[in-house]
């Protein structure tokens, strides 16, 4: 029984270093996944920014003088730039991954993985390879959604400071309308919403009612889907991570699998080591 502990423990190990393997090579499949990406957004950023100013608010646009037009341009430039910049700042070395303590949530692969063992989640200090690399994974996928949309949130900003887009739009209607089905425009990373723009009367004191009538706004919303869907460069990077990404979950039923063999075969050790036959 020592023996096969000790067999399944160096299978533990070397799977371990596999493991570790496969993070590298994730690493670097991300980082140029983040470069193209950072290429697609900017170019996104402000083909978007463009078609809003153009095709659907033509007349605002053609209200400003040149100078604020050269002055919303640079700073949507500025904003591209910096959206590449903040995409490749993302990528921290997998060795530093922690969980994250506003959620104390484990990625759902890992926490299915752990629900089917009797093991305890693990802590900062007790991260397995497979558990800091799917965790590394799943944090940076939120951490590139998240920053998709800020970039999205600041491009609004600008067009709102310029009068392209109303000013009194608040960021809380363009989220909730990203979320809602149906809210897509026709060309990518751009949002059609519909809200309400009401008006009081002059008198409070009046029982006229509120008049009330929908405003139909046009902004930008980056997704993840359509910047891969539209440009084959991002969706190859995209693929390739599929792909490391199912070589993975087939290495952590492996790993799932000796963990249970180990712990198993420790339980019928110890039950043996103090077990007394019952001479009666």
């Amino acid at each position: 029984m020592a023996g096969s502990i000790e067999q399944i423990t160096q299978q533990l190990a070397a799977l371990d270093q596999k493991i570790e393997a496969m993070g590298d090579t994730f690493t670097e499949t991300y980082r140029g996944y983040l470069k193209q990406l950072g290429q697609t957004v900017k170019q996104q950023i402000i083909l978007s920014c463009y078609r809003i100013c153009t095709e659907n608010y033509p007349t605002r646009f053609l209200s400003l003088s040149l100078n604020q037009r050269q002055q919303l341009q640079e700073n949507l430039q500025a904003l591209a730039r910096q959206t590449i910049t903040d995409l490749n700042d993302l990528l921290i070395p997998i060795a530093q991954i922690t969980l994250e303590p506003e959620s104390e949530d484990l990625p759902d692969e890992l926490e299915a993985l752990l629900s089917e063992t009797d093991y305890d989640l693990p802590s900062e200090s007790s991260l397995t390879p497979l558990e800091a690399l799917t965790i590394w994974q799943e944090q940076l996928e939120r951490s590139i959604n998240k920053t998709l949309k800020t970039a999205s949130s600041a491009a609004n900003r600008l067009l709102q400071d310029a009068e392209i887009l109303p000013k009194r739009l608040p960021q809380a209607v363009l989220d909730a309308a990203a979320k809602a089905e149906g809210s897509a425009s026709n060309a990518a990373n751009l949002l059609n919403v519909l809200v309400n723009a009401s008006e009081k009367t002059e008198d409070a004191e009046t029982s006229q009612p509120v008049i009330t009538a929908l405003m139909h706004v046009v902004a930008v919303n980056l997704r993840v889907s359509e910047l891969e869907f539209n440009d084959p460069a991002v969706s190859s990077w995209r693929n390739k991570l599929r792909d490391l990404k199912q070589q993975l979950q087939g290495m952590a039923r492996d790993y799932q699998k000796k963990r249970r063999e180990q712990s198993i075969a420790q339980a019928q050790l110890a039950w043996k080591s103090t077990w007394v036959k019952d001479e009666g």
